[in-house]
């Protein structure tokens, strides 16, 4: 497929996503369900290109608005994104975007950057001259606003002007109130710098993560297995069980997989398990199961000897939850729907050793993977967010019994679903006393780069341990 015809395919595809309230995954697949003469190779640059687009769209329309030179007439947005994020991709953490994009066009793998864009853009009716100068503009663009901000951070927020909020929420690539509110919430851990950051990278892809079923298969053999079959995999530097893959597979080819030896699991939510650090006999109530990544995690942390409760409004979920514990030979978990309206059910156990709450959050430290949640999202939408947790926080942790653990976590980096949340917790249940996650972790002998004050709870981040942005708390009940 020629380049133009390849950009044509990003560019409609880029506009559903744009336009529809489903997961970016769900739209991409469904665009290729309807496209099935794309080849393998074609599909994935095509995707690559729109996820990154859509990591950066911020950054790209900011400096497309700033540019010093003139579109054609008739280049519609979407494709113009597509083009600009393509040329900066390099210098904002995608530098495989151009080898994937030629080695699906059969372009010359010896042209520069340069010439690979400045060509596409003539089709499009730039002269030679106007391509040139529109690649290096938009490039010239981004280090002047490299600079800029690195003077704006010189700074504190306090003295910041309205053009810096825009100049900075530009280089995070997010939302102008979102960066505002982010920065200026009193509980925010993360200086400006570090909050730049973290952003910066949200704005590279995510790679593939496993968990390895210890009950069946050890990781280092898993790692070795793949290897030999060409995958490129390696431990994960944190969780004792993950696996990373360097590129992306189609698991349903992995035996691994098929016989539940491996599960799709992010590092970050890997960890979540062993801060809960089960017993073997332990009750547990996964309270807002989801899947189910997490209670097949602690079941295998039990050794299959324990009982797990795993419950969720969302019958589907509780489907792929049965299904998966069935591949992957456990039977410690039990499933149990909940109604939407916050009751609970009359079955449900009155005392757990442990809960977790890995609550409905805005997901914005999953930004890697679902880079539309950014724009979906309100400050209506996070105070409502912040009210639900703290509400199932309140509710739930009843179930502990005296001496139990509670975990409350989230995908979310918000001060306003994290910090915010367990401090008013902790005033209004003060039976309940935090316990160092980092203390927790190192029972598993997991030792994390520190990027919260000492005793205070986890938060991952992107930036300092390459996982999704995660939040997770423990706490002891004394009474």
């Amino acid at each position: 497929m020629q380049a133009p015809a390849l950009l044509r395919h990003a560019a409609e595809l880029l506009r559903q996503q744009l336009s529809s309230a489903q997961p970016p995954d769900a739209v991409a697949q469904e665009y290729f369900r309807h496209h099935k003469y794309l080849g393998s190779k074609e599909r994935r640059a095509i995707a690559e290109l729109v996820f990154g687009t859509l990591r950066c769209l911020e950054l790209s329309e900011f400096l497309l608005q700033r540019l010093s030179c003139s579109v054609p007439a008739g280049i519609a947005r979407e494709w113009l994104l597509l083009v600009a994020f393509g040329i900066l991709s390099p210098a904002v953490g995608n530098p495989h975007i151009v080898p994937l994009l030629r080695t699906a066009t059969l372009s010359e793998a010896d042209s520069s950057d340069s010439e690979f864009w400045c060509r596409l853009l003539q089709v499009h009716g730039w002269s030679s001259a106007e391509a040139e100068h529109f690649y290096r503009a938009l490039r010239h663009g981004l280090c002047s606003l490299k600079a800029a901000v690195s003077q704006v951070l010189e700074l504190p927020p306090s003295r910041w002007e309205e053009h810096h909020w825009q100049q900075f929420a530009a280089a995070c690539a997010l939302p102008l109130w979102l960066v505002r509110e982010w920065l200026q919430h009193p509980l925010n851990g993360l200086s400006a710098a570090q909050l730049l950051s973290t952003c910066q990278a949200l704005q590279r892809p995510a790679l593939p993560c496993l968990r390895v079923n210890t009950l069946k298969a050890h990781p280092a053999a898993l790692v070795e297995l793949l290897r030999q079959q060409g995958i490129a995999a390696t431990p994960t530097p944190f969780s004792p069980v993950g696996i990373r893959l360097w590129e992306r597979v189609t698991l349903s080819t992995l035996a691994p997989y098929r016989n539940g030896a491996v599960e799709v699991q992010e590092e970050s939510s890997q960890l979540v398990g062993y801060v809960v650090a089960p017993e073997p006999h332990w009750r547990i109530w996964d309270a807002c199961a989801g899947a189910g990544g997490k209670a097949l995690h602690l079941a295998v942390l039990q050794q299959d000897r324990g009982e797990i409760v795993a419950s969720d409004i969302a019958p589907l979920r509780l489907r792929a939850l049965q299904q998966r514990q069935r591949r992957a030979g456990l039977r410690s978990i039990l499933t149990l729907l909940l109604r939407a309206d916050g009751t609970l059910p009359k079955s449900l156990p009155r005392s757990f050793d442990a809960v977790l709450i890995d609550a409905p959050c805005s997901g914005l430290g999953t930004l890697r993977r679902t880079p539309t949640l950014k724009w979906r999202l309100t400050p209506e939408g996070v105070q409502r967010h912040s009210q639900r947790q703290l509400s199932l926080l309140l509710r739930y942790s009843e179930r502990v019994r005296p001496g139990g653990v509670l975990v409350y976590a989230t995908c979310s980096l918000l001060p306003h679903e994290n910090q915010a949340v367990i401090a008013r917790f902790c005033r209004e249940r003060p039976e309940f006393s935090p316990e160092p996650a980092t203390e927790v972790l190192a029972r598993f002998g997991i030792v994390l780069p520190q990027s919260t004050p000492a005793g205070e709870p986890l938060q991952l981040l992107p930036s300092v341990h390459g996982t999704d942005g995660f939040f997770i708390a423990r706490f002891r009940r004394s009474r």
